[in-house]
């Protein structure tokens, strides 16, 4: 009996704490919304504050959390998370998958059943965490919960550039997939066939002035427009070049195609963790950007660091922003219930069996707090990047929006998650 009302506190504290960080998240979302609702943003400036959180604060923050644990001890401990965090995906897109044929849903149900919100969120959380009991049960001896909260950071992007890397190679194609198909005279796909014709002819058609109106480009002494003089406008009438034509010096030339060709695939939170991984890895460079006592720790590391900060928080009002300005359609009962029940029961009930069955047992490292990430990596609503990505192909986004506004409507079940995670790596830590 006594023992029976000890878990029940136990639960009841961790599940209060995890309520706790979640509605934190949730007020920070609403924030979002209600500026945008007020009109003190719009969605141009949404679009362009959030392409500078992806292309410059994620960075920073990469470089910064990233790197202090990348070090070749903590690279041979730490590969469950980026091995889990893509088998997750590959199943969860895999259920959607099975869904979308199954029940004849639209295609974006596959990404938005495959990919949670693996940044703001999940960060944010884990930083409103710390001001709960919820990081006393997996800080590791000797560690401050400031010191946790940091190494649970570096562990979420980890996961993060593996996602992100997944999503932007997968997603617009999938959700190419919903767009009506355009047929000729002939039936065809109007835009299949322009995806046919090779990459080179892919380029903008040369533009033609208009031989009635060129006047007006060349006219000098405001006689001649209207004449028969056409052969005056011949500068005017040639092509003009969509591009410059721009090469590498010849004796680099052989090396330009498949760089550029590697660089297109490159994101720039890819870039920084493979910066993060050459500092990291190298032992007077780790010292000189993340010990204290290292030579540019104070000025470049914790500009850095700062720059980084921004990103959590601010990624969190946009993403709130963009539910209020993006147009909503309804999103179907059955696409939003199925999706609803990958991200909100199925991925987290895998994932809690995962950790059940695996940890504590010597197959990988025996640290809970890697082992709760386990849990929360695959778990939560969808990652808003999905709209972006159907502006991007250009496929409706009201259907997308609408769902999503639901799904973070969702966002504080997290905490159920949260807290039956923190019983299971309990349970789990009891085998050691």
């Amino acid at each position: 009996m006594v023992f029976a009302m000890t878990v029940s506190s136990s639960l009841s504290s961790s599940f209060f704490g995890a309520l706790e960080g979640a509605f934190s998240v949730f007020l920070i979302l609403f924030a979002g919304y209600y500026v945008a609702e007020r009109g003190l943003i719009d969605r141009n400036t949404i679009k362009r504050v959030s392409n500078l959180c992806t292309v410059f604060f994620l960075p920073c923050l990469i470089i910064v959390q990233m790197g202090p644990e990348l070090t070749v001890t903590n690279l041979s401990k730490l590969w469950i998370i980026p091995l889990w965090g893509l088998a997750s995906t590959l199943l969860a897109h895999g259920v959607g998958w099975l869904g979308q044929k199954a029940l004849k849903m639209p295609h974006w149900t596959v990404v938005a059943s495959g990919r949670p919100n693996a940044n703001a969120l999940p960060l944010l959380l884990l930083q409103s965490l710390q001001y709960t009991s919820v990081f006393d049960d997996l800080s590791t001896a000797g560690d401050s919960v400031s010191d946790t909260l940091d190494r649970a950071k570096s562990l979420i992007l980890l996961n993060v550039i593996v996602q992100q890397t997944f999503t932007y190679q997968f997603a617009p194609s999938v959700l190419k997939m919903d767009k009506p198909k355009i047929m000729d005279a002939n039936g065809r796909d109007i835009e299949n066939q322009a995806s046919s014709v090779p990459e080179s002819r892919q380029q903008i058609p040369p533009i033609v002035q208009d031989r009635e109106h060129v006047g007006l480009l060349q006219d000098t002494n405001g006689h001649s427009y209207g004449t028969n003089g056409e052969a005056h406008y011949s500068k005017a009438l040639n092509a003009i070049v969509d591009q410059p034509d721009v090469h590498w010096p010849r004796s680099v030339s052989v090396a330009e195609k498949p760089v550029k060709k590697i660089l297109r695939h490159m994101s720039p939170p890819l870039i920084a963790a493979i910066i993060a991984f050459i500092i990291g890895i190298n032992p007077p460079l780790h010292v000189m950007f993340y010990d204290k006592h290292g030579a540019i720790y104070n000025s470049i590391t914790q500009s850095l660091k700062n720059l980084g900060d921004l990103f959590i928080a601010l990624q969190t009002v946009v993403v709130g922003a963009e539910l209020a300005l993006v147009p909503h359609t309804k999103p179907g009962i059955l696409p939003t219930t199925y999706t609803l029940a990958v991200r909100f029961v199925m991925m987290p009930a895998v994932s809690l069996l995962f950790v059940w069955g695996t940890a504590g047992r010597g197959w990988y490292v025996d640290d809970k707090l890697v082992w709760f990430l386990l849990v929360l990596i695959p778990s939560g609503p969808s990652a808003m990047l999905l709209a972006s990505v159907a502006e991007l192909v250009n496929v409706d986004q009201g259907p997308i929006t609408g769902y999503l506004t639901i799904s973070y409507l969702f966002s504080p079940f997290i905490a159920v998650i949260c807290s039956v995670a923190l019983k299971v790596v309990e349970a789990a830590g009891n085998r050691l």
